[in-house]
């Protein structure tokens, strides 16, 4: 073991570490250095007094310029200009269109207040030294000028309440009173607490919230659009189903009349309110005070079983309910405390949870109905109408109401599928195709034909000969010298004149009890033949001299014979009931049962039948068959030599076709009938219905084919009931094969309606679209997406509810809340001037320009309505007994504007405390110039108002008596109908005139001018 060396060499070391030691000589001779260059370099000479004075005319340039942005941020939240409209050129020139207007309009502002503030403020300290700051001059006629200005400031409003502000080319100037003037230029920022960019952002949102459409919001409860459904649809279901469901005459005869949907539009505004500021107009309860009464009074005048109680909570109704006259009162216009009166959502959810029931039932009867038609020979609707509506009434299922419409022969307001082309291509061939097929098509006859067919199979064994036929004897036999004989030559047969013997035997082979359907025996046929045979030949002489001799020579007892099997296939292999495995009772013998169709021939006789086609014999029975064959056959005895002739003498076709009727097939026609009409009375009365809800029955795929299930747990009864097991005769199987093909033909109709009820569900938006002349966006959801909507409403669990928004804290402002104050607060129908809202002006002008408070009027609304089809509705499925539900649709769009919207946003606690006003009103803004300018305004631009246009599509889907056996028929508004006075249409005196200056409207002009189609009606 070696003594490792205590000094190492840095090159050696295989560490990679430099010793500390090396690390301090290195530093002594660095510091060193540093010490002899600083004693080298001459001491600095520094004016304390100037940069003293530089840094105060800096901090005071800081302190005016956040005094200058804040007073500019109050400027702009008073007149925000959202566009360039309006402006003096060199403005709209001096605007970049990449950068919006508004912060442009700001940095504009803030520069006119730096300009102004630096001009009069200078700090003057020691008595010697004057310190100032100054930006760049400008021409304010000057576009560039405008431009750079707005250039040299920037805005940073990152987070909330917090406004940061750098301008750039300040002009800093110190100046002693014996000394050298020192001037730099530098960029100074600002950071200030101000909401204003919280109140713009939140106004704009409100602004954008309004225009958004039922369709734009991504299925999310958000924007006008769903807050307005989420009341006018339950409000106008609740009154569609209020009629559906009522026996006596319509109650509504207007389902969307613009002063409802006033009311509603306005709370839908209030909810925006509140969801985006987090607060309301704080006259909002005493403005919709009234309007909402008188809604709830109009509701409870029309429908007698509605009261305005049932709207308000208990205890609450008795100061209101029993008022009269609620629209002409002047509760808006009392002071002190409201009285508690219903809301909007009050009213319409009563509507809807009260009136609407969207439980339905999907009945067997249509399609059963049509399977009836097709088993039975020509029936058509009327007739089934004639054989089953007493019966039916009779029954629990159905009442009167329910069977008319049912049995009706035509559809109210089906002819307006025929003018939506593509629908009646689709559906409506179909649905007429295949009623008309069923009248034409007789099924119990072919089921008949099926049951009474049979296939006869034959077999051939032979035919064989028993013995040889006798051959010419040799010249041995007759000759004396054989040699000389050659031959024979000229060999002839020739059959025994003497009688010949025939025997036919056939035995019946088949069996009667409890036998299957194919392969059945049914005779056996023997057929022996003898006679004797005589042959003639010559033999010829080699002396050519010579006659040829002729010799006789007989075949006594020559036998022939052959033998037959027929056998048959009963009933055709393609009925649908169990057929191999039941077996029958009586299949070849007449059976006498309790049923009016007593006597069942069966297939009596077949066997002979059988015999007698194969043998084309015209006798019937076995023993007189026999002796007709054996005189057929002996007959032509004088031709049978070989087994050839006999095979031919014998009159045998093979597999023979045989048609069998029953007795009297009219009255077995009447009886396999009559028992149908048990069946189908039973299944229609009997099957359960498939429950389902509204909802399903209009979105794919359809729930039609379901009630297949419920009709199928009839079926093994049915089919079978009375049948035995094994079938007792044909006429027992002929009733079930009929019962069995009538359901077979109910499921294929369950399927082939399902099909078209899931095409004209394909085709929904077309047919809405259709409906209202084109006004529509076919890409959306048209009925899909407001029926789920609807059904949400439906359900406390899924509703949606209104938002409030949360404020945002800052970390510059405290306790930041907001106050919304409209002009006016509620938006009416009618137009007010500055009588009534003193914010009202011209377009673009300024209140102190109107002369006369009452030379101009606002419009703070305009409302219309169009409904698509009237009542009774467009039947969907539009066929007697087949149409489902019925849809109407109405198309509302309203257009609001408020004469001013002033948001207030409050900071501080009760000790101190700031605040700011955002205004948007329709105005031009102009804003004054520095006192050193030419111009003394400058116009930047305009303000525009808070305003909405949006339009929103009601689909009303009521189901038919076929899906909901009660009420009354139909959905819509009455304008069909001479005696109404609801018209189609109808638009307010300030419909497409909203906003400043109203010029009187053009009522007429309403919406179906704006239909881009030809309307269906």
């Amino acid at each position: 073991m070696t003594t490792r060396p205590h000094t190492v060499s840095i090159a050696d070391d295989d560490r990679a570490r430099i010793p500390f030691a090396l690390i301090a000589v290195l530093l002594l001779i660095s510091s060193i250095a540093i010490v002899g260059v600083l004693e080298s370099r001459d001491t600095p000479d520094v004016d304390t007094d100037q940069a003293l004075a530089m840094d105060r005319a800096e901090s005071v340039a800081v302190a005016e310029l956040r005094q200058a942005v804040v007073r500019a941020t109050e400027d702009a939240a008073s007149a925000p200009v959202t566009s360039t409209d309006g402006a003096d050129a060199p403005v709209s020139a001096a605007m970049d269109d990449d950068e919006a207007v508004f912060d442009q309009y700001l940095k504009l502002l803030i520069y006119r207040e730096v300009s102004e503030s630096f001009a009069s403020t200078t700090q003057q300290f020691d008595g010697e030294t004057t310190a100032k700051a100054s930006v760049e001059r400008l021409d304010w006629s000057d576009s560039d000028d405008l431009e750079a200005a707005i250039d040299r400031v920037s805005l940073e409003h990152g987070e909330s309440g917090v406004l940061t502000v750098a301008v750039d080319g300040i002009e800093l100037t110190v100046d002693e009173t014996e000394g050298q003037t020192v001037t730099e230029h530098r960029e100074l920022s600002v950071t200030v607490g101000t909401p204003l960019y919280q109140l713009k952002n939140r106004t704009d949102e409100f602004q954008s919230q309004l225009n958004t459409g039922f369709f734009e919001s991504d299925g999310r409860y958000d924007g006008f659009g769903r807050y307005f459904a989420a009341r006018i649809y339950p409000y106008t279901w609740g009154k569609a189903y209020y009629d559906r469901l009522g026996s006596g005459d319509r109650a509504f005869h207007n389902l969307t009349p613009n002063e409802h949907t006033e009311v509603m539009v306005n709370d839908a505004v209030f909810g925006l309110q509140e969801k985006t500021f987090g607060t309301t107009d704080p006259y909002k309860d005493r403005a919709m005070l009234l309007p909402t009464l008188c809604m709830a009074g109009d509701l409870t005048s029309s429908a007698g079983d509605i009261e305005t109680s049932d709207f308000l909570p208990d205890g609450k109704a008795s100061n209101l309910s029993n008022q009269t006259a609620l629209c002409d009162s002047d509760l808006i216009d009392q002071d002190g405390e409201l009285p508690d009166p219903p809301t909007v959502q009050d009213i319409v959810l009563t509507m809807l949870e009260d009136n609407v029931e969207t439980d339905v039932e999907i009945q067997a009867h249509p399609f059963a109905d049509v399977a009836y038609m097709q088993m039975a020979s020509g029936m058509n609707i009327k007739e089934v109408e004639a054989e089953f509506d007493k019966k039916l009434l009779k029954s629990d299922r159905f009442n009167d109401y329910y069977l008319d419409s049912y049995f009706s022969d035509q559809v109210e307001n089906g002819e307006i599928a025929d003018n939506l082309g593509n629908y009646d291509e689709k559906v409506m061939s179909g649905i007429r195709g295949m009623y008309d097929s069923a009248e034409d098509r007789d099924e119990i006859k072919e089921v008949i034909e099926d049951i009474y067919n049979v296939e006869i199979h034959t077999q051939e064994n032979g035919p064989f000969k028993d013995n040889m036929l006798p051959v010419p004897s040799p010249p041995e036999k007759w000759a004396q010298n054989p040699g000389n004989w050659s031959g024979p030559i000229n060999v002839t047969y020739y059959a025994s004149s003497s009688p010949a013997d025939a025997d036919v035997s056939i035995n019946i082979d088949s069996n009667n009890e409890n036998i299957e359907f194919d392969s059945q025996n049914l005779a056996k046929i023997d057929i022996k033949y003898k006679n004797s045979i005589n042959v003639k030949a010559e033999w010829k002489h080699k002396d050519e001299n010579r006659s040829s001799h002729t010799y006789w020579d007989r075949g006594n007892n020559i036998t022939y014979n052959s033998n037959y099997e027929i056998t048959g296939d009963f009933v055709s292999d393609t009925i649908a009931v169990e057929r191999g495995s039941r077996r029958i009772q009586s299949l070849f013998e007449e059976d006498v049962w309790d049923e009016e169709y007593k006597t069942v021939q069966n297939f009596k006789d077949i066997e002979t039948k059988a015999v007698r086609e194969t043998f084309d014999l015209s006798s019937t029975s076995v023993e007189s068959q026999e002796l007709e064959l054996e005189h057929e056959i002996e007959s032509s005895s004088h031709s049978i030599i070989t087994e050839s002739d006999f095979d031919e003498v014998v009159p045998y076709s093979p597999n023979p076709d045989i048609d069998v009727e029953p007795r009297d097939k009219g009255e077995l026609y009447k009886w396999a009938l009559s028992e149908l009409n048990q069946t189908h009375h039973e299944v229609v009365t009997s099957t359960e219905p498939h429950q389902t809800d509204l909802w399903n029955m209009i979105e794919k795929p359809s729930p039609l084919k379901k009630v297949k299930k419920n009709v199928s747990r009839l079926e093994g009864k049915l089919v079978y009931q009375n049948v035995s097991e094994p079938y007792d005769n044909t006429a027992d199987l002929l009733r079930a094969e009929v019962r069995k093909q009538y359901f077979e033909n109910t499921y294929d109709n369950i399927e082939q309606i399902n099909g078209w009820h899931d095409d004209t569900l394909g085709e929904s938006n077309a047919i809405l679209n259709g409906l209202l002349g084109g006004l529509l966006d076919t890409s959306n959801d048209l009925l899909g997406g407001p029926m789920n909507f609807v059904d949400q409403m439906m359900d406390p669990e899924t509703r949606p509810e209104d938002a409030r928004a949360s404020l945002e804290d800052s970390p510059l402002l405290e306790d930041v809340n907001y106050q919304v104050e409209a002009s006016p607060t509620y938006l009416s129908l009618e137009t007010v001037n500055r009588t009534d809202v003193p914010a009202v002006r011209p377009a673009g002008d300024d209140a102190l320009a109107i002369n006369n408070i009452n030379e101009t009027n606002h419009t703070p609304l305009g409302a219309g309505y169009f409904n698509g089809v009237g009542h009774p509705g467009f039947p969907l499925m539009p066929w007697p007994s087949l149409f489902y539900l019925q849809l109407d649709a109405y198309y509302l769009e309203v257009q609001g504007e408020y004469a001013r919207f002033e948001v207030r946003a409050n900071s501080g606690d009760p000790t101190s405390s700031s605040e700011m006003t955002y205004v948007r009103e329709d105005t031009d803004v102009t804003i004054e110039t520095p006192t050193w300018a030419e111009e003394k305004e400058l116009t930047v631009g305009s303000v525009e108002p808070i305003s909405f246009d949006n339009n929103l599509v009601i689909p009303i889907v009521v189901p038919s008596p076929q899906l909901m056996a009660k009420g009354s028929l139909g959905v819509g508004d009455t304008w069909r109908y001479k005696s109404s006075k609801s018209p189609r249409q109808e638009c307010s005196t300030t419909w497409n005139n909203v906003g400043a200056s109203f010029n009187g409207g053009n009522k007429n002009n309403c919406i179906a001018k704006e239909a881009s189609d030809s309307l269906p009606v």
